[in-house]
């Protein structure tokens, strides 16, 4: 307990105590006191005032009352400054003082110096401004034997209490900064455990909304956290900042509805009902309170609070605790848990106690936390135990459930099974029956053989619906996901239940727009969907309509089954997907057994979907399936897994040789019919296949055909043969181990497009989801095994003409480009011409001559070749540039770097392109010009071919389409025809490396294995 030493008229002698050894000192007793009067230390030893001696801690509202001379002014507005001399020892190290809540706003000056305060002090209520909070000041003058403190005090606010009403603690500054830290960390730890627990309590009920008592214990935590933290030290407003009013409203609030939160949890506790009128009249008295202290002002809510209706409302909800808690203690004695909560009462109870003596008595300075801690402990004990001991019920219950549901689903398979034979024997002989007796069957016999086909068919569904649910008991349900067109789907489901709308006056219809796109699904599993769906709608609808529709929402393709039936209530809502339960009829209406509704929902969740419902009574339902989108990705990585899995069926199967069979046309042999293939340069066609017989017969079926056909056994052989040499076309197999067709393909399009080198696909597969795949994959066609020789020939004919003619396109489009040399050029050229022909005759010769060159090189007709000598190209790179070194002088400097004695052939107009691109919109977009650099050179690949130029540059992104057709934009196409070519070439195009504002190195390589280097001696 801190000690007391008692001032007496405004001194208190501290001298021979050891400030540093002893706790922290309370500085009670008779201090000085000057009313109206805001005065400085320099102004007290200037002039006499007029002083009194008042006790602190203390009210000084009958001080004020008396000081006023005023019968009228009874309230404890004022404002005054207290005096107190310390004497003490020589001062060796710093010392402290703790102000508590002064009452309303105070400042304080030791020897002559501000060191602190609260709020703004002043002598009118329009100047000062309140601040409700504690705060501490040090003085750390050594050798000072004499401490002199002023508190100068303001109140306008509280009209029953005001200056300093608890002690003023004193002692060394580490003494007050630990106690002030300690009790800090007490309220602190307090507050997050009753807050952590309050804030569980509420997340707990978002989940158990049936249980009330959840909530209000939240809220009732919640009250205690904000009731602690808004007072003793205030530690709520450390981060909650908001104005003084807000500081005197917030803890008056929360002590009183905390006191009615607990006292609905006990009577939860103790069974008794929330309905008595004494709960409601005390309700209402608390929400009048709450909103008279939201709109009244603080003076108001200050005074209320001091006077004794608000401590006779806060205790009677105590004196009703005491009474429910005697109740409980008596009427559940055998309760083992009750023991908990009589210690939580009793914490709750002496903390109670300990915040009354505190506000008398001014027990400690230090918060006292451990009764409302064993409070909250004791309460969170009983609690976890009595979620434990129904937990254990729960669990023995589930047990014994468990058992029966186990024994339950047996019986259903075993019966299901048992039904299953004899119904498929019925449906055997009803259809050989109908297939053998249809055309002597009259038109009705004809109709009820379909009907009982039908039947039959659904009673087989309502079997798979029973096994069903066994399976998704046990998890055994595993589904085979591919793209589906739910367009496709819902007709086929509509023919089957076509019967039940027969004999009512309900229309089908079915709005599913073709453009919807393929949901993610298994096919048998959708259909059963959608059957147990658009049965559930029509066995409930006697007339109207019946509508299926579907759109895209969110990402998910939803398709909605709308009826205008009898509709549902909430409650049938509620339990509808569960097993067993039907509509509003219930399971004695003889129309099923309740399962469809169940399945589809599981098999919807198990697609990664959703199953919904809106109705509303006599009014109709719309049931709502949602299921995930195929993409592209998906739709080809399930088409692959599908394919693997079936190849690996089929992998001990061999194939059916691919045969020229010697059929005739008009008595003439097919291989007479058709012409040669193509004439001109051979053809490089490489045939994949891991089969080496049916690589034979390919073989054999084109060995008539100027093709060059080259075997490979594997995908990654084929990889590296188009590595090395450049094709006309690829015919792959799709099965195949390591990689098959489709990931060969992708591989190749990686690097080809469609028109570059074409791939025909052969599969002894012919279903539309494997041809889509191969499609999905980048083939240009498909065909199936055994394949026709004519259809197979027809096929490469058409795809090497395809490729054929892509090359002859781009071969004719740079000499076409080449030949439409722009104006601007000409003009300029000639204008050089003439310009140069009054200055320097010499320099007009060698331009003339170089401009005749560019002339003739580029209307040659070698342009339009496949391929040109080194030196040509390099003819008409120089004619070029030393056109347009005459045209622009300095600003351009050229650099030729030609190793001697190379001789290759490369495709034509491949290097001035680049060599023209380089100085037009590298070097001539800089005002300054700059350099072109050509370099040819033998490098270990073969002839490596560099244009380079320190202009302007080029981003990121301008590389991507200069490099990328489809990204290619309206103008210029030079760039992307050469790189194009010498793909094709090459199996490599161009390489661009460039920088913003550092220049551009344009490079490609004319690979040794196809270029002829010859040195020259």
């Amino acid at each position: 307990m801190d000690k007391s030493f008692h001032a007496i008229d405004g001194i208190v002698d501290l001298r021979g105590t050891d400030l540093a050894a002893s706790s922290p000192l309370t500085l009670d007793g008779q201090w000085e006191w000057y009313p109206d009067q805001l005065l400085s230390e320099r102004q007290i030893q200037e002039e006499e005032h007029a002083s009194r001696s008042i006790q602190v801690p203390g009210n000084w509202r009958e001080a004020i009352m008396s000081e006023a001379n005023n019968i009228e002014a009874n309230n404890g507005y004022g404002y005054a400054t207290y005096r107190l001399r310390i004497l003490t020892d020589p001062l060796e190290q710093p010392v402290a003082f703790r102000f508590q809540a002064i009452q309303a706003a105070s400042e304080v000056e030791i020897n002559g110096n501000v060191l602190g305060g609260a709020g703004v002090v002043a002598g009118t209520a329009s100047e000062y401004v309140p601040s409700q909070s504690s705060y501490g000041v040090s003085y750390t003058d050594k050798g000072a034997t004499e401490i002199d403190l002023l508190i100068r005090v303001a109140n306008f606010d509280a009209p029953f209490s005001g200056g300093i009403t608890h002690s003023v603690q004193f002692g060394s500054e580490m003494t007050i900064d630990n106690r002030s830290l300690i009790s800090l960390v007490l309220q602190l730890l307090t507050v997050g455990i009753v807050l952590l627990h309050g804030v569980y309590a509420c997340i707990v009920y978002l989940y158990r909304r049936q249980d009330p008592s959840l909530l209000l214990t939240g809220m009732l935590f919640l009250c205690v956290g904000v009731s602690v933290s808004s007072g003793f030290d205030l530690t709520l407003f450390m981060w909650l900042h908001v104005d003084y009013t807000w500081t005197i409203k917030i803890r008056p609030i929360a002590l009183l509805w905390k006191n009615l939160f607990m006292l609905l949890v006990y009577m939860r506790f103790a069974g008794i009902a929330w309905r008595g009128k004494w709960l409601r009249n005390y309700a209402a008295i608390l929400a009048m309170l709450t909103a008279a202290f939201l709109v009244a002002p603080v003076s108001v809510v200050n005074s209320v609070m001091d006077l004794p209706i608000f401590l006779v409302v806060y205790l009677l909800s105590y004196v009703w605790f005491i009474g429910i808690v005697v109740k409980v203690t008596f009427k559940k004695q055998n309760d083992k848990d009750m023991s908990w909560l009589l210690v939580a009462a009793i914490s709750t109870l002496s903390n109670l106690a300990w915040v009354m003596a505190d506000d008398y008595t001014e027990g400690t300075s230090v918060y006292y936390p451990f009764d409302i801690l064993l409070a909250v402990i004791a309460f969170s004990t009983h609690l976890f135990k009595q979620y434990l001991r129904n937990t254990d019920e729960i669990s023995e219950l589930y047990g014994q459930l468990k058992i029966a549901d186990k024994a339950k689903d047996r019986f259903l398979a075993n019966t299901s099974h048992e039904l299953r034979t004899p119904l498929h024997g019925i449906m055997n002989i009803a259809g050989n029956l109908y297939d053998r007796e249809k055309d002597r069957l009259t038109e009705d016999s004809r109709q009820e053989m379909e009907l009982l086909g039908t039947i039959s068919r659904r009673m087989s569904y309502l079997l798979d619906d029973l096994l069903d649910v066994v399976r998704l008991r046990d998890h055994r349900i595993h589904l085979q996901l591919e793209p589906l067109c739910a367009q496709a789907i819902v007709p086929g489901v509509i023919a089957m239940l076509q019967y039940m709308a027969e004999g009512k006056s309900i229309k089908l219809h079915m709005n599913i727009a073709e453009s919807l796109p393929p949901v993610m699904a298994d096919e048998k599993r959708l259909v059963q969907i959608m059957y147990n769906l658009l049965h559930n709608a029509l066995k409930y609808t006697e007339q109207g309509s019946i509508t299926l529709s579907a759109e895209v929402r969110s990402g998910q393709a939803v398709i909605d089954i709308s009826d205008t039936g009898i509709g549902m209530d909430e409650e049938t809502q509620a339990r509808i997907f569960m097993p067993y339960e039907q509509g509003i009829d219930g399971i004695d209406d003889g129309r099923g057994i309740g399962l469809g509704l169940s399945i589809c929902k599981q098999l919807v969740e198990l697609h990664g979907g959703e199953l919904s419902v809106e109705s509303a009574l006599g009014k109709g339902s719309t049931f709502r399936v949602a299921l995930p989108l195929a993409d592209a990705t998906a739709q080809s990585l399930v088409g692959r897994i599908r394919l693997a899995e079936r190849e690996a069926a089929a992998a001990a199967q061999p194939y059916e040789d691919l045969r020229a069979e010697g059929r005739e046309i008009d008595g003439r042999s097919v291989r007479d019919v058709v012409p040669p293939l193509l004439h001109g340069d051979d053809i490089r066609l490489l045939a994949v296949d891991d089969d080496p017989v049916n690589l034979r017969v390919l073989v054999g079926i084109l060995e008539t055909e100027p093709i060059q056909v080259v075997t490979a056994s594997s995908g990654e052989e084929a990889l590296r043969l188009l590595e090395q040499q450049s094709w006309d076309l690829v015919i792959a197999d799709v099965m195949m181990p390591g990689m098959s067709g489709y990931q060969l393909t992708q591989r190749v399009r990686e690097r080809y497009s469609a028109s570059e080198l074409p791939v025909l696909l052969m599969s002894a597969r012919s279903q539309p989801a494997d041809i889509y795949t191969g499609f999905l994959a980048g083939a240009n066609d498909y065909v199936t095994k055994p394949a026709d020789a004519l259809e197979l020939r027809s096929r490469i004919r058409s795809l090497i003409a395809l490729k054929r003619s892509i090359q002859d396109r781009l071969r004719m489009e740079a000499a076409y480009l080449q030949a439409q040399i722009q104006p601007h050029f000409l003009f300029n050229t000639l204008n050089a011409l003439m310009v140069l022909s009054k200055i320097d005759t010499t320099r007009m010769q060698k331009l003339g001559e170089a401009f005749t060159s560019f002339l003739r090189i580029s209307f040659d007709y070698l342009n339009t070749g496949k391929k040109v000598e080194l030196a040509h190209e390099l003819a008409l790179v120089a004619a070029y540039l030393h056109i347009e070194k005459e045209r622009f002088g300095d600003k351009l400097e050229v650099i030729q770097e030609v190793e001697q004695g190379i001789r290759v052939m490369l495709p034509p107009l491949s290097i001035q392109p680049l060599v023209e691109n380089a100085v037009r919109h590298g070097l001539l977009s800089k005002a300054i010009g700059g350099t072109v650099q050509l370099r040819v050179a033998r490098i270990e690949e073969g002839v490596l071919i560099e244009v380079q130029d320190n202009g302007v540059g080029l981003s990121s992104d301008r590389i991507e389409k200069l490099l990328n057709p489809s990204l290619q934009e309206q103008g210029g196409i030079g760039i992307v025809n050469t790189n194009r070519r010498l793909i094709q070439l090459y199996g490599g195009g161009l390489s661009i490396e460039s920088k913003p504002g550092e220049g551009t190195t344009v490079a490609f390589v004319v690979p040794t294995g196809r270029a002829q280097l010859e040195r020259v001696e």
